[in-house]
């Protein structure tokens, strides 16, 4: 395997930030310095090229110097899983007759609220390759979408 140098279209200021995180995060639980296989700032260039991307774990992984192994971990690392019940409009009765006021309203608020959903996970895979096709767990896609809100919102100015 040859390896080569490849540009990511992240900003620098989106890589420090998630470094800064990460480091953070290390300190924390008290990861002695240099105990990773990677330092913080490789650390976030990798996830964020991974997110971005979506290129074949080993490769990437291999890109970076550490193992299969190690580059699941990183890439996978973190995620609880989460999730709650989703909510789905009311059929019109085949009998022809109309839905009552209060179940029509309930269809207009979900049909809102999912338009502004669909509008927003269009943003996030058009950006985020990982989001295109998952080959993880479904307790861990809640938290990998939650990640890359973090990350587009970082981007677009709107973090704290």
């Amino acid at each position: 395997m040859i390896a080569y140098r490849a540009m990511l279209d992240v900003s620098r200021e989106l890589v420090c930030h998630v470094s800064r995180l990460l480091a953070a995060q290390r300190r924390a639980r008290g990861t002695r310095r240099g105990a990773r296989a990677l330092t913080p700032f490789r650390q976030a260039m990798f996830v964020l090229a991974w997110f971005r991307k979506r290129e074949d774990i080993a490769v990437l992984g291999a890109g970076f110097g550490i193992s299969r192994s190690t580059a699941s971990t990183l890439a996978d690392a973190g995620y609880d899983g989460a999730g709650i019940g989703v909510h789905t409009p009311v059929k019109q009765p085949s009998d022809g007759r109309d839905l009552d006021i209060d179940t029509r309203t309930r269809n207009a608020l979900l049909r809102g609220l999912r338009c502004l959903a669909e509008r927003g996970f269009a943003l996030l895979t058009g950006r985020w390759r990982a989001l295109h096709h998952f080959t993880t767990s479904p307790e861990k896609i809640g938290d990998i979408v939650k990640a890359a809100l973090v990350l587009t919102h970082f981007e677009h100015g709107r973090h704290q």
